[in-house]
């Protein structure tokens, strides 16, 4: 009976030896940061228990956060500083990131640290790419990227250039602190022979830590011959031949003539290759010797139109 009382005494005294771990602050806010510096936050560790706290683990969420601990082990009544150093480089808009204490605490074994903060370009562009889709040749297109001030300070151009694409100008105006740049394509001044690209234009500032970007800008021009339907779709059955009408006509009621045609797939073949006229009616035929299955394919052809010279349809078929 004695022994039960002593061992019973004993286990009361052990548990009521245990560390506890506390902290100043479980979270921080950076507030509005620019991704060119790092910054810091000390969290005030403390063991308010009465055994040796022993921190066995800091764990941060990503690479962006590094960590330092002045002491792993804390006496009762006693703290230290964890210091988390955040490197906002490549990130940006609001960022929360985490960092995972571990440590003897029976209670608290596990405790998690948060900070944020909202990392902001001294330059923040709108987009990063410009799209010109179906531009029309005979006339200009426009597009408008905002470069809003990230620091306060007006944002100011010293030029914007375009290396080998004539058809592209710039103009810009101040809209208070930002800077709207307006990108102007002119599908008269592209190079005959030329239907689609991809331009890379630098914009300078006057900001000596951000003095230039890049302005990627996409372009197409709008079909001069276009087709209906835009895609020829086959489904029937395998061991036949198969027809889909397919209407060509000139955007400005110009006279073309389509003077070939050539596919992926092997057999195809265009019907009804005419004249010169403003619109075609042809016939697309797929041949008889197609095995069952689904087919992915381009088909090609080629006219005198010399905004034209080339027009592609794509042509799925599924064959039972």
């Amino acid at each position: 009976m004695l022994r039960r009382l002593l061992l019973a005494c004993a286990a009361v005294s052990l548990m009521a030896q245990a560390p506890a771990i506390s902290f100043d602050k479980t979270h921080h806010n950076f507030g509005r940061i620019t991704p060119d510096r790092k910054v810091a936050a000390k969290y005030r560790v403390s063991n308010t228990g009465n055994a040796i706290l022993s921190i066995t683990q800091v764990r941060p969420s990503c690479g962006c956060t590094a960590t330092v601990i002045g002491k792993w082990s804390i006496a009762p009544g006693e703290s230290t500083d964890l210091e988390a150093t955040f490197d906002p480089r490549g990130l940006k808009g609001g960022v929360r990131k985490s960092i995972e204490v571990i440590c003897n605490d029976p209670k608290t074994p596990a405790t998690s640290l948060t900070l944020e903060a909202e990392v902001v370009q001294e330059i923040m562009p709108s987009v990063e790419s410009v799209y010109f889709h179906h531009a029309p040749k005979s006339s200009t297109s426009r597009s408008t990227v905002r470069y809003a001030s990230g620091n306060g300070e007006p944002v100011q151009i010293v030029d914007v250039k375009a290396p080998g694409a004539p058809f592209l100008s710039f103009a810009y105006r101040q809209e208070g602190k930002d800077l709207v740049l307006e990108v102007a394509f002119d599908g008269r001044k592209v190079p005959a022979g030329r239907f689609r690209g991809v331009e890379q234009a630098t914009v300078r500032f006057t900001n000596p830590r951000m003095s230039q970007m890049g302005l990627n800008i996409q372009w197409e021009l709008k079909p001069s011959v276009q087709a209906t339907p835009a895609e020829l779709v086959f489904q029937d059955a395998a061991g036949r031949e198969l027809r889909q009408k397919l209407a060509l006509k000139q955007a400005d009621g110009h006279a073309f003539r389509v003077t070939g045609s050539r596919c992926s797939l092997s057999g195809v073949r265009v019907e009804g290759l005419g004249p010169r006229s403003a619109s075609q009616d042809l016939s697309v035929v797929l041949p008889a010797t197609l095995k069952a299955g689904r087919y992915s394919e381009v088909l090609s052809l080629t006219t005198d139109d010399p905004d034209q010279p080339e027009l592609t349809i794509r042509l799925a078929a599924i064959l039972k």
